[in-house]
């Protein structure tokens, strides 16, 4: 270490002794003696093998600045990703249930002039209307049929045409998972009806779903959803 201070020494007095030997010494300015020092610390640090590469490593740490104690009055920055408080935009929680309003079929059918009414429900282990229809249910399951009256309630008759809407019609038993309607071609299949009704005319109408036995001994409630023309709703069958 002490040649390393001796050579920076000499260099240093070296510099002085250019300005001009018996002459009297000569005042350097500000730049010229930080040319000399930054040469001489550059030296030594050329030569020292213990220095760590670059001039980072002679310096200490500077001292952190002391924060100033915040104003009376005035807010903290909150710290990234702390919690919002209770109460706050951020804690503000979705609606429960998270559902919209249950409409009545006639709205989520939406056909002018006419009129859908639930009545009530029946089970069959096998269905069958007229000669030309005849469906038995698959083992452990029944037939759950929903009966919907279609009426005209105006004074001028109504085409109502439902087959080209294609509405799918999801029912759920006792709040079990949901079935799909079957879709057949019965006139009165409410999925695919079409027919023009008389003033003052109803129709019997139904939804075929084939659910499971179990679900159907005990039915406590029904929930049916539509889905049609790419929007869904829930229907209220009361």
């Amino acid at each position: 270490m002490k040649k390393f201070i001796k050579m920076g020494t000499a260099l240093v007095a070296a510099a002085f002794l250019l300005a001009g030997c018996g002459d009297e010494m000569a005042v350097l300015t500000e730049s010229e003696e930080a040319v000399i020092v930054n040469y001489s610390a550059g030296t030594l640090a050329k030569h020292n093998s213990y220095q760590q590469e670059g001039m980072s490593g002679v310096y200490p740490k500077e001292e952190e600045e002391e924060e100033e104690p915040p104003v009376e009055g005035e807010k903290e920055p909150e710290t990234e990703g702390q919690e919002p408080e209770s109460g706050s935009q951020g804690s503000q929680q979705e609606p429960e249930g998270g559902q919209a309003s249950a409409v009545s079929m006639t709205e989520a059918l939406a056909v002018p002039g006419i009129e859908f009414s639930y009545q009530d429900y029946s089970i069959y282990d096998s269905y069958k209307q007229g000669d030309y229809y005849s469906s038995d249910a698959a083992e452990g399951n029944v037939f759950l049929i929903l009966n919907v009256n279609i009426s005209n309630t105006g004074t001028e008759p109504v085409a109502c045409d439902l087959l080209t809407k294609q509405p799918i019609f999801t029912l759920k038993i006792n709040g079990e998972a949901g079935v799909k309607n079957e879709v057949t071609m019965l006139e009165n299949d409410i999925a695919t009806y079409t027919g023009t009704l008389e003033p003052a005319q109803t129709v019997a109408g139904i939804l075929l779903f084939e659910v499971p036995a179990d679900n159907a001994e005990n039915v406590s409630s029904l929930q049916l959803s539509l889905q049609m023309g790419g929007a869904s709703s829930e229907i209220n069958l009361k």
